[in-house]
């Protein structure tokens, strides 16, 4: 009796536990189905985002193909189809798409585009306008340049680029601008020749009614030692319909001629774009452009120049011989700041002259010490005919040779 009494009570003692471990069992399961589906989700977005974001990608590429492409085209780079057509900032306007110059052979999402990929579908359409809205005479300064990049899937993406027509900043204070010491007390070098056999003028050859000075200083030195140089030339030898000299303050000067550290700035700048060009030289190169393909030149030193077309930068002594017939903006800025004229012959030189002398480099134990402007000289007494003028239109040739990119973003 009492042995079957305790195996019942030792029995009763688990009967509500039972079916315990099932439920364990399937919560268990429940839990690794979740997450084992939630693994499941998570790497079919995961492959499907990177699916995505490689179109997405392919569609940035494709955008900044067309940047690209553009800046190709408003740098001169590209001829136009049919040919005859001449790249200016007007004209890119007149050809928003730049059809002119592209060739847009493929439709996507569309859109006539640039195709760069059937398999897949990449490609670019280029949208110009002129966001100053400049009356039709007159030549825009700046492009608003919209490209828009395909990729796979429908992908797109949008770029937006301000290109500016110039390269620099640059508006002739004076035909010849000379940038003097700026201790303002050591005189520049200055000669300008007493023969009447050359002629040195202000007024626009392009639009006469529109002059500047013919010689341009900073300090009253200069000015003093200018004045009487064209005082002992021949009558008629310096003509303007402004004043044949004029002094300028600080000021008023072109941002990289008011300090040293600027014009150092601009020089690098320069020199880095012309080596990207492939128009960095440490001597005299064979060209120096012509009327028909202007060019940049940097020469890193002396050189001597008997003619050419565009932008001429020398760091060292700039000497023209014969017959010089240059058409543009000429700068000697650097260590040597000599413009020097040898030799005879007829040659005249058209646009504008700046001369500033400063260092470039110095030993290490001068990095605390100040380097700045110091005396330039220019000199041409030398014998035979010429006209050194000024000419607004060669002046802007130079400056647009190479169109500048001042903001880009992504829409």
């Amino acid at each position: 009796m009492n042995a079957i009494l305790k195996t019942k009570i030792g029995n009763d003692r688990w009967v509500k536990e039972r079916g315990a471990a099932l439920i364990t069992t399937l919560l268990v399961a429940t839990m690794l189905l979740i997450v084992g589906g939630a693994l499941i989700l998570t790497t079919n977005m995961a492959a499907v985002l990177a699916i995505d974001s490689t179109s997405e990608l392919q569609a940035y590429y494709s955008a900044e193909a067309g940047v690209n492409a553009a800046i190709n085209v408003l740098r001169r780079n590209v001829q136009s189809n049919p040919a005859g057509t001449a790249l200016t900032f007007r004209n890119a306007v007149n050809s928003p798409t730049l059809n002119t110059w592209l060739n847009y052979n493929t439709t996507i999402s569309g859109t006539s585009a640039v195709s760069l990929s059937n398999s897949p579908v990449m490609g670019y359409s280029i949208s110009l306008s002129d966001p100053d809205n400049t009356p039709v005479a007159n030549p825009p300064t700046r492009l608003l340049v919209e490209v828009t990049g395909y990729g796979p899937k429908g992908a797109r993406k949008q770029m937006e680029v301000l290109v500016d027509r110039y390269l620099f900043d640059y508006s002739a204070l004076a035909t010849i601008l000379l940038r003097g010491d700026d201790d303002n007390a050591s005189p520049m070098g200055f000669a300008i020749g007493n023969s009447n056999a050359k002629l040195y003028v202000g007024n626009d050859s392009t639009d006469p009614t529109k002059s500047i000075p013919v010689i341009g200083v900073t300090h009253a030195i200069d000015y003093a030692n200018a004045q009487l140089a064209i005082n002992n030339s021949q009558p008629g030898t310096v003509i303007s319909n402004s004043a044949q000299l004029q002094q300028f303050s600080n000021s008023q000067l072109p941002s990289f001629l008011q300090t040293a550290d600027n014009a150092r700035s601009l020089l690098n700048y320069l020199q880095a774009v012309a080596q990207l060009q492939g128009r960095y030289f440490t001597s005299t190169p064979a060209s120096f452009g012509t009327d028909a393909s202007p060019q940049i030149t940097f020469v890193d030193g002396n050189c001597t120049v008997s003619g050419g077309t565009g932008l001429l930068i020398v760091t060292g002594t700039l000497t023209t011989v014969g017959g010089p017939d240059f058409n543009g903006l000429i700068l000697v800025l650097g260590p040597g700041g000599n413009f020097q004229r040898s030799g005879g012959g007829n040659g005249n030189i058209y646009g504008a002259i700046a001369l500033a002398r400063f260092a470039r480099t110095w030993p290490v134990a001068e990095n605390s010490q100040a380097h700045p402007f110091l005396w330039p000289t220019y000199d041409t007494s030398g014998g035979g005919n010429g006209t050194i003028g000024w000419d607004q239109t060669k002046v802007d040739t130079a400056l647009s040779l190479l169109p500048r990119v001042v903001a880009i973003r992504e829409r």
